[in-house]
């Protein structure tokens, strides 16, 4: 009996071998598309899914008043909630991000990135297996490090490292444990040092560290993010609103911080804030708009196979017939039948395996990933079951069909297309062409917007400005002073040298609270030099910049941005306003004198707002000028561009920094990374796009090809009584093109809503809802039906009346 179906299975295929095509590999493309999706999900997924305590384990950030999320916390906190909340059982403080060192071992120096400090209890967060050594051990003093086992290899080849010691920051440390990580990790280190003494409470104000608690099992997350506000309440609120002679709720309105608690095991992904510890935070955004078009993908290839289908099912009704008559049951018919479609699903599932393993390693090299098919059987398993899932409904559906023909009727050929079965298939086709549309309008519109991000003003200009980025923290300030000198002196082609500590698109910001009069507002504060502004030719409005020949500009004149300007209301005059600056590099309670007003310009991505900005120079704030400063600015020639780095490699290595790598950018390029997801965003959905029109396209020739395929004896007949090519023609293209109308109804709206709602309200800085991707999509898809169907009905029009009528 098998070997029976499956002939006949083989017999149709080849006598439908188009339908074939078109539903296999519009089936094959989809879950192709699926299973790339579900793979980048799971590769972001496993992060942090090793760490047994993920679960009880969260980063503290704040909710501020003005709406934005701060992932870093006060040292003051970890204790308090340690000795105050019950259910708080342990906390990790940290620097938050790795602070790569020249290590010294053995007399050698190593570079070393991934170093990590903080609390003694990082093992207690991250356990980690130990190869050598001990927890206990490494807890015993702060001079006692663990490495990782990779590390200790490359440090000291195949000898034990456990007592052997390496030293840097002026310190000597005793390694005493050497541990190994599997799996991907909020923290993934070699080298784990431990605070010396435990950072000095600042208050609760003053937001420097990573805080992680980690909690009894089974707790109620909003029940202890309760317990935590009250603290702040208790501790914050109450105290500085008394000292500000203000009442608990004015202070909490405009100064207000609510704790929110991240779990470890959602950070990666679904985060508070836009940083999810030094490996990096996933693009969640992007995923499930690309999981949402995988779906829409494989929704248009399930609408294409039922449609070719079902038109196709009446060539197999005198099958049908003949089967019923030789006491054929329905059930075996309607095995036969599903199964047949669970075959042609199980092909399109091992094909798209075959294209899946094929795309791969562009794939990885384009999300930066490593990435192995082989190694996911998950989400093969569960492609599969969605696969056999969808095969068998629309198996079921096509079954259900074939084996309702009624044997009388199918062997007299007396078979009539339903009107209920139409009116279905034009629905499912209709839904075809709003997916379709859907495509192509997001397409167009998320080109323009990324294009207008990278062609919009930014308020400065990066051009040929080299940044620059030192590794070590000792006498930086005093080496760009002796480099800003001798670079533009040894070098023609070098033109000018500045800094700034808040680089465009860079890691480094600081806040606090600017107060003038009533106006009280958070703003970052940005030390910078005299010829910050020149060199990146950043306007100034109002007023004048910091000149070295000033002395007061070097210790009470700063310079704000428009949005501060704003912000504190003094836009329209601010020359010579008074401002107060609690900040805790500033020694003493001083008064900032405004001395010009500069030009808003974009330090992060269009997707964020410009923030406040208050300059000072770098000798008006020494402490952080001692301890933050990390970036050079190099402006240089456009002409012999790769000499002129090799000459700044060089000196580098031999006046500033001997044992570090040469780490530069072009500081327009390192600004364009902001957009890199956004690209990403429209190159994917370029591809689905292409995609979608090509299924829908195969599915329409297809189907186009079977409906003029069951007319051609009206067409005969047509022609017999002297319709002109034209007037066939468009009775063929006319229920296509209402189709198209329907559907384009029901399109503009939808697409609209959505674009708009979801994705372009994301951007701050964003392009107006365009108008002609809604025009010239409906024009699109018009055209396209009229040439794929306009073909085949031309064809149709050129039949031998003869052998269609020469039985009437």
């Amino acid at each position: 009996m098998f070997q029976t179906w499956f002939k006949i299975f083989f017999r149709n295929q080849k006598k439908n071998w188009l339908n074939g095509v078109v539903n296999v590999s519009g089936l094959t493309l989809s879950l192709t598309v699926l299973i790339l999706v579900l793979l980048y999900l799971n590769e972001e997924r496993k992060y942090n899914q090793e760490n047994s305590g993920r679960n009880e384990i969260y980063r503290v950030v704040h909710a501020m008043s003005d709406g934005d999320i701060w992932g870093v916390s006060t040292s003051v906190e970890g204790p308090t909630y340690k000795n105050e909340i019950p259910e708080v059982i342990e906390t990790y403080l940290n620097e938050g991000e790795y602070k790569p060192n020249l290590v010294y071992v053995e007399g050698k120096k190593h570079y070393t990135v991934k170093i990590i400090k903080g609390e003694a209890s990082f093992f207690d967060f991250f356990p980690f297996e130990i190869v050598k050594g001990s927890i206990d051990k490494f807890k015993e003093t702060s001079d006692n490090v663990a490495i990782s086992d990779t590390l200790a290899k490359r440090y000291f080849g195949s000898v034990s490292a456990i007592g052997k010691t390496i030293e840097f920051n002026n310190r000597v440390f005793i390694i005493t444990t050497v541990f190994k990580i599997k799996g991907k990790h909020y923290f993934e280190p070699d080298l784990v040092i431990q605070y010396k003494d435990y950072p000095k409470e600042e208050g609760w104000g003053s937001y420097s560290y990573d805080l992680l608690v980690k909690t009894t099992k089974g707790n109620q997350t909003k029940s202890l993010e309760n317990k935590m506000n009250e603290l702040w309440y208790k501790n914050s609120t109450v105290p500085s609103a008394e000292k500000e002679g203000m009442t608990p709720v004015e202070w909490d309105k405009k100064h207000g911080t609510k704790v929110l608690l991240e779990s470890l095991k959602d950070i990666r992904l679904e985060g508070y804030t836009r940083s999810a510890g030094p490996e990096g935070k996933g693009n969640y955004k992007l995923i499930k708009i690309l999981l949402s078009l995988a779906v829409l993908l494989v929704i248009i290839s399930c609408v294409n196979f039922i449609n070719l289908s079902v038109s196709s099912a009446e060539q197999r009704a005198k099958e049908v017939g003949v089967k019923k008559t030789l006491g054929i049951s329905k059930k075996t018919l309607f095995v036969q039948y599903t199964t047949e479609i669970l075959l042609l699903g199980l092909i399109s599932f091992i094909f798209s395996l075959i294209l899946v393993e094929l795309i791969l390693p562009h794939y990885n090299l384009f999300l930066k990933k490593d990435i192995i098919l082989m190694e996911e059987k998950g989400i093969i398993f569960k492609t599969f079951l969605v696969n056999t899932l969808l095969s068998l409904i629309i198996g079921f559906i096509i079954a259900f069909k074939l084996v309702h023909f009624k044997p009388s009727e199918v062997l007299k050929g007396n078979i009539t297309r339903s009107k209920k079965g139409l009116i279905i298939r034009n629905i499912m086709l209709g839904l075809q062409f709003v997916i379709s549309g859907f495509f192509l309008i997001a397409s167009l519109v998320v080109y323009k917007q990324v294009n207008y991000m990278m062609e919009k003003d930014l308020g400065f200009s990066g051009d040929n400005i080299l940044l620059v980025k030192l590794s070590q923290g000792q006498d930086n300030y005093q080496n760009y002073l002796i480099a800003k000198e001798e670079l533009v002196k040894q070098n023609s082609n070098i033109i000018e040298v500045t800094s700034n500590f808040f680089v465009p698109n860079g890691n480094n910001d600081s806040s606090t609270n600017a107060v003038y009069k009533e106006n009280d507002i958070q703003t970052n504060i940005n030390p910078i030099d005299f010829n910050y502004f020149d060199i990146l030719k950043i306007d100034i409005l109002k007023g004048r910049k910091l000149q070295e020949r000033f002395a007061s500009d070097t210790i009470t004149n700063i310079l704000i941005n428009e949005k501060m300007a704003k912000g504190l209301g003094i836009y329209n005059d601010p020359i010579d306003k008074k401002i107060h600056i609690p900040y805790p590099y500033i020694k003493g309670d001083r008064m900032f004198n405004v001395v010009g007003m500069v030009k808003d310009y974009h330090i992060y991505g269009l997707d964020r707002e410009i923030p406040s900005i208050a300059f000072f120079h770098w000798s008006a704030l020494k402490i952080m000028r001692d301890h933050s400063f990390y970036n050079f600015q190099i402006k240089i020639k456009n002409e012999n561009i790769e000499e002129t780095i090799d000459f700044i490699r060089k000196y580098w290595k031999l006046n500033i920094e001997q044992d570090y790598p040469f780490d530069y950018q072009f500081l327009d390029k390192s600004y364009q990374k902001t957009f890199k997801n956004h690209q990403k965003q429209k190159t994917l959905l370029t591809i689905l796009t292409l995609t979608v029109i090509i299924i829908s396209l195969l599915g329409l020739f297809a189907l186009a090809t079977l409906t003029i395929q069951q007319r051609l004896k009206e067409i005969a007949i047509r022609k017999a009584l002297g319709a002109s090519t034209k007037e066939i023609m468009f009775q063929l293209i006319k229920i296509f093109l209402k189709i198209t109308i329907y559907a384009t109804l029901i399109l503009v709206p939808f697409s609209f809503y959505v674009i708009q709602e979801k994705w372009l309200n994301d951007f701050v800085y964003r392009i107006e809802m365009p108008l002609y991707p809604y025009i010239i999509t409906p024009i699109v898809l018009t055209i396209l039906i009229c040439v794929v169907v306009g073909i085949k009905a031309y064809l149709a029009t050129k039949i031998n009346l003869i052998k269609y009528l020469k039985f009437e």
